[in-house]
């Protein structure tokens, strides 16, 4: 009886059913299938991400070399616009290749604020520039310059 016995439990070792070869099959895929996704996922944010950088950037450097320019200038640059994969500076120098598909614009326009406290007008520009790419914005930095004091 204990040969039996004995004979019956190796036989039952012996190796995996089919059915719990498909299960385990089936779970391998499904991991596969949900890391391949997360990857893909986190590749695609890491790439919009660093387009958003590159915009702020590229709008930071606009309104930097713009805030450099003669007062009297500053109007001249309402509706400037540089398309998706043409940006340089405004001396005419091209961007690197990273930015190619970012475009910008500036908006520019003159008005009065009032410093509260004070009541004092003050004439000026507000410059606005935006960044953007072929589906959206990516960034919008605006900024005053006040008229020079005579």
């Amino acid at each position: 009886m204990f040969r039996l016995a004995h004979k019956r439990g190796i036989a039952a070792m012996r190796g995996f059913t089919l059915l719990e070869g498909l299960v385990a099959s089936a779970v391998l895929a499904i991991v596969v299938l949900a890391v391949g996704a997360a990857v893909s996922t986190g590749r695609q944010v890491s790439v919009e991400g660093q387009k958003v950088v590159l915009g702020a950037m590229a709008a930071d450097d606009l309104l930097a070399e713009l805030s450099t320019q003669p007062y009297d200038t500053l109007l001249g640059y309402d509706g400037y616009e540089q398309e998706e994969g043409s940006l340089e500076t405004l001396d005419g120098e091209a961007y690197p290749v990273s930015y190619w598909n970012l475009g910008r614009s500036v908006e520019a326009v003159e008005e009065t604020i009032t410093l509260s406290g004070v009541g004092v007008n003050v004439l000026g520009v507000t410059l606005t520039v935006t960044s953007f790419d072929e589906h959206r914005v990516l960034a919008s930095l605006e900024t005053f310059i006040p008229e020079p004091a005579e």
